[in-house]
């Protein structure tokens, strides 16, 4: 499996620290947020780091998840379409 990663937002409060990034697998060709969470003391014992995978609608549509990283991913999608203004109309059949 080889994942591209873009980073979205990080935040750090003390010795906690949460990372957001875009993540697409391009053996599955799947596209989701990975948080990685890492919690406690990293001198010693007592520290973890967990990351989850989250897609991307989920995402989007949870206010609890991301916040930053959400307004981020957010502005990522705005600029790739940027120049489609005018393909947000449906298409004639």
């Amino acid at each position: 499996m080889s994942l591209l990663r873009r980073p979205l937002y990080q935040r750090s409060e003390g010795v906690d620290e949460d990372r957001w990034r875009l993540a697409f697998d391009t053996e599955t060709r799947r596209l989701f947020v990975e948080h990685e969470k890492k919690r406690g003391d990293f001198r010693g014992a007592g520290y973890a780091i967990e990351t989850d995978e989250v897609e991307l609608a989920e995402f989007l549509e949870q206010p609890s998840q991301g916040g930053h990283a959400r307004e981020q991913l957010v502005r990522l999608l705005e600029t790739l379409f940027a120049g489609d203004r005018d393909m947000s109309r449906p298409a004639a059949a």
